[in-house]
């Protein structure tokens, strides 16, 4: 329980240092920053980057940890089934084709879909505030634009920790899976709907809603 515990603090704080990197893109260095190789390699927004370079690999970090533990305790409750009763196992031949585990394909279907969300998030927020700070003539963003890529990010989070034992829909989860599945899509349609606030706020800032 404790290695779990720390792959999954470690995942939030990836999440939470990508959040906040995503916050602070556009606006201009400050003093401090300006001192340091970030700022002198990438310009302005080196930190930034340097921060979602950062909670991305916290975040892989803790997906991956958490990906072992799983396998190392499916092992261990294999071998503890063979010892209990070691009449019931029998060994797999060599040319028995063995069926695709579900939870890997919940994986990589998790990772695809953190991967997209996280992209897109930081791709539009980026072209919404080099507008703003261009001083387009007019700065636009839709609200399902802005929700999407978070939404995207909440179902990856799920299926990345979660892990479902199907890939058939939510009908054909267990109630446990299902109510994760909508704790983390409202996660991430909250996360959707903070980030449209705070585009709104930075719009407002340079002048556009006054």
């Amino acid at each position: 329980m404790l290695a779990v515990a720390r792959s999954l603090i470690l995942s939030v704080f990836g999440v939470v240092c990508m959040a906040f990197a995503l916050m602070h893109w556009g606006e201009p260095a400050t003093a401090e920053e300006r001192t340091g190789w970030l700022y002198q390699r990438f310009g302005d927004q080196g930190v930034v980057l340097g921060m979602l370079t950062m909670g991305a690999l916290m975040l892989l970090s803790g997906v991956v940890s958490l990906v072992r533990h799983r396998s190392r305790q499916k092992a261990h409750e294999r071998a503890m089934e063979i010892a209990q009763d070691p009449a019931r196992h029998v060994p797999e031949t060599p040319v028995q084709a063995k069926t695709p585990d579900p939870k890997t394909g919940a994986l990589i279907v998790g990772l695809v879909f953190l991967a997209l969300g996280l992209g897109w998030s930081v791709y539009y927020v980026r072209d919404t505030l080099q507008a703003l700070a261009a001083g387009a003539s007019v700065v636009s963003y839709s609200w399902w634009k802005t929700v999407g890529g978070p939404f995207l990010a909440g179902m990856g989070l799920f299926y990345v920790l979660v892990r479902p034992g199907t890939l058939e829909g939510v009908r054909h989860m267990t109630p446990g899976e299902r109510v994760g599945f909508l704790i983390f899509v409202a996660l991430g349609l909250a996360a959707g709907v903070g980030l449209l606030f705070w585009l709104s706020a930075q719009a407002e800032a340079y002048g556009y809603l006054s």
